[in-house]
C-alpha cells in the first residue's frame, strides 16, 4: 500500500476545500491540490500536468461544452428578456414575505427543470428574494443552501431533469439503456420528501435565525434592491419557454438519447423566447441583438461554469493517475462484496464525488471504472441511473464546491457563515434520500 501517495491524496482534498474556503479561486486551487497529489505519489511534473489535468480537463469540456454552453444561453435569454426575474416575482407575490424562504425553495426547483442551470438560477432569483428576506429581517445566509439545494438536489431526483448529470448515465457507451426519465414514482416520492424536509428547515431556521438576532446584513450586492421598477413581460409569456424545455423533452424522449432531447429542448425554448419578445430584439425599440445575448451566454459557460468544474476534473484526472487512488477505488468495490450493490454504489459516488467537489464529476469517474462492475451483478438499470444521480450530489458539496462559492459570491454572504445551512441540504438531505430511495428499491417501488 502507497501510505505516503495516500496521505497526500487526501492531504490535496483538503488542500484544495480550505482554498476554495478562503475564497481562492477553484480553477487554480485545483492547480495547487494537483501539484501536491503529483509530489506525494512521485508522478512525472510536467508529464501529468500536460497529460492528465489537460485530458481531465479536456474530456470534460469536451463532453459538456454543449449542454454548459445553450444552458447558459437559454438563462442569458431569460435575463435579457426579464423572463426569470418576471416568474419569480408573481411566485414571490404569491408567497409572500413570511414564507419567503420556502418560496425561493420552490421557484428555484421550478426554474431548474425549466431548463436554467444552478449556476445562473441565483442571477435570476436573488434579485427579487433580497428584497424579501430584507422586509421579514430574514438573513441572506440561507439562500445559497436554499438555491443549491432545489437546483442540484431536488431536481435531480424529478424524472426529465434537463441536467447534464442526469443525461449522463443514459449515454449509449454506458450500456445501462435507459433514458432521462428513469424510475419516475421512486424519483418523485424523494423529491417530494425532499422538498417538504427542505421547505420545513428553511422556514424554522428564518425564524430561528432572526429571533436569536441574526437578521438581514446589507451587503454590495443589494443595490440591484434600490433599481426602478423593470418593464417585464407578463407571467403567461415568461413561464412558456420554461415549460417547453420539460414538454419537449417527454415529446422526445422515446426518439432521441438523453442529452439530445435535453439540447433540442433548450434550442426551441431559446427560440420560444425570442418569438415571445420581439419588442427586446426587433423593431425601432429593440434592446439587445440576438447574435449578442447567444454569445454572451455562451462566452460565461465557458469563463466560469466550464471552467471552474474542468479545473476540478483536471484535479480529478491527476487523482486517476496518482497510485494511491487505486486504494479508494479498491475500498469502493470492496463494498459490493459487504453490502448490497445499491448501498456499496451510492458510497462509492459519494466518495469520489467528494474527491473531485462536483456531482457531475464524481459521477463521471465512477461510470467510468466502476460501473461496468456494478451491471455485472445484475443490478435493475432504471432504479440504478436515478439512485446514482442522486447519490451524486452528496458529498459534492464540501466547501471546495465551485457552484457553492458563486453563490455566496452573488448573494454577498461568506462561505463560513452560509456552509452552516449549505451542510443540511445539500450534504445530509442527499444522503437521506439515498438511504430512501435503496428502501424503495428493496420493495419494489421503482
Amino acid at each position: 500500500m502507497n501510505t505516503i501517495g495516500i496521505i497526500g491524496l487526501l492531504l490535496a482534498i483538503s488542500c484544495l476545500i480550505v482554498l476554495s474556503y478562503k475564497g481562492v479561486n477553484a480553477f487554480i486551487a485545483s492547480l495547487i491540490a494537483s501539484v501536491v497529489v503529483i509530489i506525494t505519489n512521485a508522478l512525472p511534473f510536467w508529464e501529468t500536468l500536460a497529460g492528465s489535468y489537460a485530458t481531465g480537463f479536456k474530456n470534460f469540456a469536451g463532453n459538456y461544452f454543449l449542454l454548459f454552453g445553450l444552458a447558459a444561453a437559454y438563462g442569458e435569454f431569460l435575463k435579457v428578456t426579464g423572463s426569470a426575474e418576471s416568474v419569480a416575482k408573481v411566485l414571490f407575490k404569491i408567497f409572500g414575505v413570511k414564507w419567503a424562504p420556502l418560496g425561493a425553495l420552490l421557484i428555484t426547483l421550478l426554474m431548474a427543470m425549466g431548463g436554467v442551470s444552478a449556476f445562473v438560477i441565483v442571477f435570476a432569483v436573488y434579485p427579487v428574494a433580497a428584497p424579501l428576506f430584507r422586509k421579514a429581517n430574514i438573513t441572506k445566509n440561507l439562500l445559497p443552501g436554499i438555491v443549491l439545494c432545489a437546483s442540484v438536489t431536488l431536481c435531480l431526483c424529478l424524472p426529465g431533469n434537463p441536467t447534464s448529470t442526469n443525461a449522463l448515465l443514459a449515454r449509449p457507451e454506458y450500456g445501462l439503456g435507459v433514458n432521462a426519465f428513469s424510475a419516475p414514482v421512486m424519483g418523485i416520492i424523494a423529491c417530494v420528501a425532499g422538498t417538504v424536509i427542505a421547505g420545513v428547515y428553511v422556514t424554522w431556521q428564518a425564524r430561528r435565525q432572526t429571533a436569536l438576532g441574526v437578521g438581514y446584513v446589507v451587503s454590495g450586492t443589494d443595490a440591484l434592491e434600490t433599481e426602478d421598477e423593470k418593464d417585464l413581460p407578463p407571467f403567461w409569456s415568461s413561464i412558456i419557454p420554461l415549460l417547453i424545455v420539460v414538454l419537449v423533452m417527454i415529446l422526445l424522449k422515446d426518439r432521441m438519447g438523453a442529452t439530445d432531447s435535453i439540447l433540442t429542448s433548450l434550442c426551441v425554448a431559446i427560440v420560444a423566447s425570442v418569438v415571445l419578445n420581439p419588442k427586446v430584439f426587433f423593431g425601432a425599440s429593440k434592446k439587445e441583438s440576438i447574435l449578442k445575448t447567444f454569445t454572451a451566454g455562451m462566452w460565461s459557460s465557458c469563463t466560469s461554469a466550464l471552467l471552474l468544474t474542468g479545473g476540478v476534473m483536471g484535479f480529478a484526472g491527476v487523482v486517476q493517475a496518482a497510485p494511491g487512488f487505486q486504494y479508494f477505488v479498491d475500498f469502493a468495490m470492496g463494498l459490493s462484496n459487504t453490502f448490497n450493490p445499491y448501498v456499496s454504489a451510492s458510497v462509492a459516488v459519494n466518495v469520489v464525488a467528494g474527491i473531485t467537489g462536483t456531482a457531475l464529476g464524481g459521477l463521471q469517474i465512477f461510470a467510468d471504472s466502476m460501473l461496468p462492475a456494478y451491471l455485472a451483478q445484475g443490478v435493475n438499470p432504471e432504479a440504478f441511473h436515478r439512485l446514482l444521480t442522486i447519490a451524486c450530489c452528496g458529498l459534492d458539496t464540501l466547501p471546495h464546491c465551485s457552484t457553492f462559492i458563486l453563490m455566496c459570491s452573488v448573494c454577498g454572504v461568506t462561505a463560513k457563515d452560509s456552509y452552516k445551512h449549505v451542510f443540511p441540504l445539500t450534504v445530509i438531505m442527499p444522503i437521506f434520500l439515498t438511504i430512501l430511495c435503496i428502501c424503495m428499491i428493496m420493495v419494489g417501488i421503482i
